[in-house]
């Protein structure tokens, strides 16, 4: 075996020394700060609960309704549109936006998000939980009595 054949050979066996080397340094003198893993961990558990859809993130597209603050009114049948949020490349924020309805007649509400439909008859007494995603989406109501309907819009459960 000559000298050539040799290099290669040896560059592996001294990688696989250092690897060794960082391996037991970092396992010997880690000391498991756990109080520090405690606090970038609660960081990244709150991102997936997602922000809370408002009345902001809703604009009506048919239908006569209308969304305050607290709730939603819908005469009849009516459509809001959820718009798009965290645009960009590298978005860090909260990958969902979430809100539950509770409402105060008997309602069906239907969902569009990401091209798939979901739909949920309800009343009162009862909740109905919404998740839209960065894309947005669609928030149908359909009212089937006489006079308005009112949903109103509150936090998102566990």
């Amino acid at each position: 075996m000559n000298k050539e054949n040799r290099t290669p050979i040896l560059v592996v066996i001294a990688c696989g020394v250092i690897a060794l080397l960082v391996l037991v340094f970092g396992v010997s003198c880690g000391g498991g700060n756990n109080d520090a893993a405690r606090d970038w961990q609660g960081g990244f558990s709150n991102a997936a609960a997602g922000a809370q859809l408002t009345s902001a993130d809703l604009s009506a597209q048919g239908g006569s309704c209308s969304a305050s603050d607290t709730q939603l009114v819908v005469t009849g049948a009516c459509v809001f549109e959820v718009k798009e949020f965290g645009g960009g490349l590298f978005y860090f924020g909260p990958p969902t936006k979430r809100a539950r309805l509770a409402p105060q007649q008997a309602v069906t509400v239907s969902l569009l998000v990401q091209g798939t439909r979901a739909e949920q008859n309800s009343g009162p007494g009862k909740t109905v939980d919404l998740t839209f995603g960065t894309s947005g989406g669609q928030l149908g109501i359909v009212c089937p009595g006489l006079g308005p309907c009112v949903l109103l819009i509150q936090e998102p459960g566990g």
